[in-house]
């Protein structure tokens, strides 16, 4: 399957800024009082839960990544993890 993007999920991980972004933002939604998406330990901050749940991949995000021309491009968040996961083995 040929993607038509020029940015290429597999030639451009997840960024360590995009990753925090994701976390924080998630965590700031569970302490407004979101539904956990994993199972809650006891002593868990929503950092933590926040942090489990983007390993585990069940976020439904997308990273939007913007192209010099103003254009965009959407890639969701499992399309990326998945991409490290490869890179990985």
């Amino acid at each position: 399957m040929r993607s038509n993007r020029i940015t290429d999920p597999y030639r451009q991980p997840l960024t360590r800024y995009e990753k925090a972004r994701i976390i924080a933002g998630r965590a700031l939604q569970l302490s407004l009082g979101a539904f956990p998406l994993v199972e809650i330990r006891p002593g868990d901050t929503p950092i933590d839960i926040a942090q489990r749940e983007f390993e585990a991949g069940v976020l439904p995000i997308i990273i939007r990544r913007r192209r010099p021309d103003g254009t965009y491009v959407d890639i969701p968040l499992r399309e990326l993890l998945r991409s490290v996961e490869e890179q990985a083995v």
